[in-house]
């Protein structure tokens, strides 16, 4: 493991193996945690959450603002939020894009599919920041979204992708890969692999924790508080869950073939375009304490911290100003999909799946780190 390794971490795939997932990653771990947040002033804490997590730099400044302001019991004005809104959603459209032309025909190549980046290279999404972006930008790249989306991947409007994928998941998407293959280069690689990603089947458990409402977030956020490993394991409701476009809280599909979540990264992108909301939210859970969320590209990211007044002799409720972090942690996406004991863990455990498939299945679920496979020696 190299010195970016050493700090982003790593997820390792050994399909057959007793033991097939490694996630590694130092940066959700406590101690490192600990190191970068504790006894620092809560205001502080978007802005480096956001700049350790560069991958999702704005869902982790949105989601820690969240979580900070729930925390003081300071709500941001409606322009603000709307936004961060905003600039999420397209960070996330910006995220999908990028897996279209960049990382999954690279990484799981297919004969006679060469990558192709050139058909995104005019994306309205593509150059904005992760942050400070005045609210015109904001709103001329989502304008310009659904009409550049028509022209450069659908090849029809936004709305009437959705509404095929809506009705008929499965169908619609080999038939769009299928007939668009000639002429896009995304399509081509959709349907090249169309064969295998419907085939390969993991069940899907979601994290429904936003569909069991405030009572799910005390849950996650009592969860963390009480066990300073749980980022790195999390269960939900005593079980291994997914996250994902797939699982959004208000379009959640039923979705076991890796050819469904496929797809479902191309509806999300759709729907974005549309301005149908991505959930977002906080709560406080105790006096000082609270857990936010922001969902984002990867699924849903949660925001966990514990406050303490940082003057000397305090005696009144904690100021904005004074205010520093007791604990933190992050409950990420990819600790979700990759969990030891998940539906991945157990489909590679079972030798079900070779190192392609592994790839494949990986690459769909979508890790925030490294990725490297292992093939078992044969007996």
């Amino acid at each position: 493991m190299n010195e970016l390794d050493l700090i982003s971490g790593r997820l390792l795939l050994r399909p057959g193996a007793d033991e097939p997932i490694a996630c590694e990653r130092p940066m959700v771990g406590a101690a490192l945690m600990r190191r970068l947040t504790e006894g620092r002033r809560a205001a502080l804490m978007p802005e480096l959450v956001g700049s350790v997590f560069t991958l999702c730099a704005a869902a982790q400044r949105t989601c820690s603002r969240l979580a900070v302001g729930a925390a003081l019991g300071v709500r941001e004005g409606p322009e603000t939020i709307e936004a961060e809104r905003r600039l999420v959603a397209l960070a996330t459209a910006r995220e999908h894009l990028q897996r279209f032309a960049l990382d999954l025909p690279r990484l799981v190549p297919r004969a006679g599919v060469e990558p192709d980046t050139a058909w995104m290279r005019d994306a309205p999404v593509l150059a904005l920041p992760t942050h400070g972006v005045a609210s015109t930008v904001l709103a001329s790249a989502a304008a310009a979204l659904p009409g550049w989306l028509e022209r450069r991947l659908f090849g029809l409007p936004c709305a009437s992708w959705l509404e095929r994928w809506r009705a008929a998941p499965d169908a619609w998407l080999a038939e769009w890969a299928a007939t668009t293959a000639p002429r896009h280069p995304f399509a081509r690689w959709l349907d090249a692999v169309r064969v295998s990603a419907q085939i390969t089947l993991l069940p899907c458990r979601p994290l429904a924790v936003l569909a069991a409402g405030p009572e799910g977030a005390r849950e996650l956020a009592a969860a963390l508080a009480a066990d300073a490993d749980f980022a790195e394991r999390p269960l939900w409701q005593g079980a291994p869950a997914e996250t994902g476009p797939w699982t959004r809280a208000a379009r959640t599909l039923d979705a076991e073939s890796l050819w469904l979540r496929l797809g479902a990264r191309l509806a999300d992108l759709a729907a974005i375009a549309l301005d149908e909301p991505l959930a977002a939210g906080a709560l406080a859970v105790a006096p000082g304490e609270a857990i936010g969320w922001c969902e984002m590209s990867r699924g849903l990211l949660m925001h966990w911290l514990r406050l303490e007044d940082g003057a000397p002799h305090a005696l009144h409720a904690l100021h904005p100003d004074s205010a520093r972090v007791a604990t933190y942690r992050v409950l990420a996406p990819t600790e979700w999909n990759f969990h030891p004991e998940g539906s991945l863990a157990r489909a590679l455990a079972a030798g079900r799946l070779d190192a392609d498939e592994a790839r494949l299945a990986a690459l769909t679920l979508d890790p925030c780190i490294r990725l490297d496979i292992v093939e078992q020696p044969h007996a």
